[in-house]
């Protein structure tokens, strides 16, 4: 029998926990505790020699949890270590892995315990499919994650600067109902207060480009002002403010400029691009937000992963729609809805479906929703794929539908196709009883989701 040997790997900040268990769950030594230094990963790199030569056969699995990047440099460490031995590394969900330790009932919960536990949810075989990580996209996931936190910081700031614009400068503000403009920010950077724009030179203000108001209006204008905060305090705020703005802006564009000339070459990013709606920075986002399109084997698990799925509460005889789920990534979410509202006006295939719920009477909101479900099944295909995407698609599929029967044929096939009676003679409610009665009439479709997974989507790409 094949020794199989199960690394349970609790991440901290700074140091590991390992347990090693055996495929019958028996513990193989202490649970040892190791730094995240060179000497530390050396040490273990030392441990696992030393199994290795004990057990020469042992096909070895590990695991760590997914720290918010604390698991990043184990992961490479083992994945080094695995990679010439075909074994395999696991970066687990951690809710998955407390739910399954949830059903010991031990209140107590340390970091040997779960080290321990981690090594059992690989025994017991309940982890992901072995999808290969893209190391060479952590530098683009860094620089993405930066850039979103960086995009946060500056709306706050323009909300500030919003908040404080009606008691400063108020005769701006019609200016600004859409937003910040950068001819705006210059003219509050230099004068703050409504006092100093009416001291201003006109020729000062000239220099300032893409003005919707002469200078000498503006200048007008501040000299009746009613804006209540006059004082230099406020103007040493909002003149810092407007600076401040103004620079992470063009920091916010380099970045993204820098970050989506590095998915040029990327397939999927190129793919979704071709979707009419999805621009260069979406499709780069997007990417970044999805990963490797293999981790997931159908389209249904992509739309789960964004939250889009619908959420169902059937118990007995009763159901209940409760709108969507609203797991996973809700980045995912925030990135398609702009880009569903400009495919409605543009992608054929969006438009049409759009355009068919609102005629069934539904909301704007439920119908864009469902634009973006759709939205990721295009991208799914596509991608999976490996075709851009085509623009005379549902005109192909419209064309190509069979023609449709007369009535008196479809009665008939009706008739025929009445093959699974069910009984009524349960001690079942009526609402069941009324369910029932519908599934006799209504004939069996048989139609079911293809899912194509991981292995499936491995060899297209491999083509």
């Amino acid at each position: 029998m094949t020794t199989e040997l199960f690394f349970g790997v609790d991440v901290s900040k700074g140091y590991v926990d390992i347990c090693c268990i055996n495929q019958s769950g028996s513990r193989l030594g202490e649970i040892l505790r190791f730094d995240d230094t060179a000497v530390g990963h050396k040490e273990v790199e030392k441990n696992l020699t030393g199994l290795r030569s004990k057990y020469p056969e042992a096909k070895m699995t590990f695991g760590l949890e997914s720290s918010g990047g604390l698991e990043r440099n184990w992961a490479t460490f083992f994945r080094k270590y695995a990679n010439p031995f075909n074994e395999r590394v696991f970066v687990l969900n951690p809710l998955a892995v407390k739910k399954f330790l949830d059903r010991s009932l031990h209140r107590s919960i340390t970091d040997k315990t779960a080290a321990q536990g981690i090594a059992q949810y690989l025994r017991f075989g309940i982890r992901p499919e072995d999808v290969p990580s893209e190391e060479s996209l952590l530098g683009q996931l860094s620089l993405y994650r930066h850039l979103r936190n960086v995009i946060d910081r500056s709306a706050q700031m323009q909300n500030e600067m919003q908040s404080l614009l009606p008691s400063v400068q108020p005769e701006l503000v019609q200016f600004c109902r859409n937003g910040l403009p950068d001819w705006i920010l210059e003219i509050l950077q230099k004068w703050p207060t409504a006092p100093a724009l009416a001291n201003a030179e006109i020729s000062e203000l000239d220099e300032i480009p893409y003005k919707k108001i002469e200078a000498q209006k503006l200048i007008a204008n501040a000299k009746i002002s009613v804006g209540s905060q006059r004082d230099s305090f406020t103007g040493i705020t909002v003149s810092n403010l407007a600076g401040e703005i103004l620079h992470t802006e063009k920091m916010i564009q380099r970045m993204k400029d820098e970050l989506v000339k590095s998915m040029d070459h990327d397939e999927g990013a190129k793919i979704m691009e071709s979707i009419i709606g999805i621009g260069a920075w979406s499709a780069a986002c997007l990417r970044l937000e999805i990963g490797k399109i293999e981790r997931f084997h159908s389209a249904e698990a992509l739309v789960a992963y964004s939250g889009l799925d619908p959420r169902i509460c059937q118990s007995g005889d009763s159901t209940k729609h409760v709108g969507i789920s609203r797991m996973g990534r809700r980045q995912i979410r925030a990135i398609l809805y702009p880009l569903v509202l400009t495919a409605i006006r543009h992608n054929p295939a969006i438009k049409e479906f759009y355009s068919r719920l609102r005629a069934k009477g539904k909301k704007h909101m439920i119908s864009a929703t469902a634009c973006m479900r759709k939205m990721l099944h295009i991208i799914y295909g596509c991608w999976i794929s490996g075709k851009l995407f085509d623009r005379e698609y549902e005109n192909k599929k419209c064309s190509n539908k069979p023609i449709s029967k007369s009535k008196e044929s479809n009665e008939q096939s009706m008739e025929t196709r009445k093959i699974n009676v069910i009984p009524l003679d349960a001690p079942i409610s009526r609402r069941e009883a009324s369910k029932r009665r519908k599934a006799t009439i209504m004939p069996q479709t048989g139609i079911c989701r293809r899912e194509r997974g991981p292995d499936v989507a491995s060899e297209i790409h491999s083509k």
